[in-house]
């Protein structure tokens, strides 16, 4: 926890209890009782709403608009009042009696007025500068992005179309335009289509899923005429998945990474599947082969999840993931989830 986090609850609180100990002082006169009442008030104000405080950044109401977010956090100030206010009128009527000053109806009733409006002031400022602290983080990202959107859209660029794969699809291209011209045609033609797609989406930061699968089923094209049987591809896309955002790139980064170091290494090839759909809210896309874990290179594989886990963070925030794992039965999975 922040040391100026516990210093503004200790000076709010504290200027707070001294300022009505004064009050009450005046007009009942001093006793060591209400000297106690006064330090158990501090030391449960200070309890209550930082309970309240971590309820609100547990139910992440921060994070919500703020004509749903705001009732919420203020109806909690509220009923955090409240009790304060409870404790304020039975510890200092079984501590003090008569002496307390809460015969009268009145007085309990302004004493809770002034609690409801401590509180609820406590709360206002806490959410000013938690949201002005969002806002500065905000832009800090933004910035930040800003910064590495150069060098992500090169990696991005790299790992889409590399010299490895472009050597080898006019290889296949060169050996087919004799044998099969038809064929040879058709992988000009995804060629083509999957630089329209860098050049199309190469500014872009967020992209539809279903504009991303365009660009990966040219790659899977030029692919399967070059690996022909050994490449099987089974896509199963849920329609409102597809219309989700993603990250510009990471779908064809997963897939690459895939083929490169998973099915091309297998003598008799292996199946590739991509699945997206929807999860309470949350985008899970998940990109399967036919593999295993401990055979993937290392530095291929490690430093295109890392590009792409690091624009999944940028872009979607750290509530992002890209899992690689063992699926068992010969399978290797790569796992994006995106929150809503």
């Amino acid at each position: 926890m922040k040391r100026s986090y516990w210093i503004c609850q200790a000076a709010g609180w504290g200027a707070y209890t001294l300022a009505l100990f004064g009050i009450t002082t005046a007009y009942t006169g001093w006793h060591i009782a209400i000297v106690f009442s006064y330090a158990l008030f501090f030391l449960y104000s200070v309890a209550l709403t930082h309970l309240l405080r971590r309820e609100m950044r547990r139910r992440d109401w921060l994070a919500l608009p703020a004509a749903r977010g705001l009732p919420r956090m203020f109806f909690a100030a509220l009923a955090v009042a409240l009790i304060q206010t409870a404790l304020v009128v039975i510890l200092a009527l079984v501590l003090t009696g008569s002496q307390s000053g809460f015969g009268e109806v009145r007085q309990a009733a302004a004493t809770a007025y002034g609690i409801v409006v401590a509180t609820c002031a406590w709360t206002a400022a806490y959410i000013a500068v938690a949201w002005n602290r969002q806002y500065r983080e905000a832009r800090f990202r933004e910035m930040q992005l800003q910064i590495t959107v150069g060098q992500s859209e090169l990696r991005a660029l790299r790992a889409q179309v590399n010299p490895h794969f472009l050597f080898n699809c006019l290889n296949t291209i060169r050996g087919m335009i004799s044998e099969n011209p038809a064929r040879a045609q058709e992988m000009v033609t995804s060629l083509a289509s999957l630089f329209r797609h860098a050049i199309d989406f190469r500014g872009s930061q967020m992209i539809a899923l279903k504009d991303e699968m365009e660009a990966v089923s040219e790659y899977l094209a030029l692919e399967s005429a070059r690996f022909e049987e050994r490449l099987q591809v089974q896509i199963a896309i849920s329609e409102e998945a597809a219309q989700r955002n993603v990250p510009a790139m990471v779908v064809q980064t997963l897939v690459e990474n895939a083929v490169r170091h998973g099915i091309a290494e297998l003598p008799n090839g292996g199946l590739l599947t991509i699945r997206a759909g929807t999860k309470d809210k949350a985008l899970i896309l998940e990109v399967e082969n036919t593999g295993k874990l401990k055979d993937f290179n290392p530095n291929g594989v490690h430093t295109g999840l890392a590009n792409a886990r690091e624009r999944l963070r940028l872009l979607c925030g750290e509530k992002a993931s890209l899992e690689l794992s063992d699926a068992g039965k010969g399978l290797v999975a790569a796992t994006v989830v995106i929150p809503a």
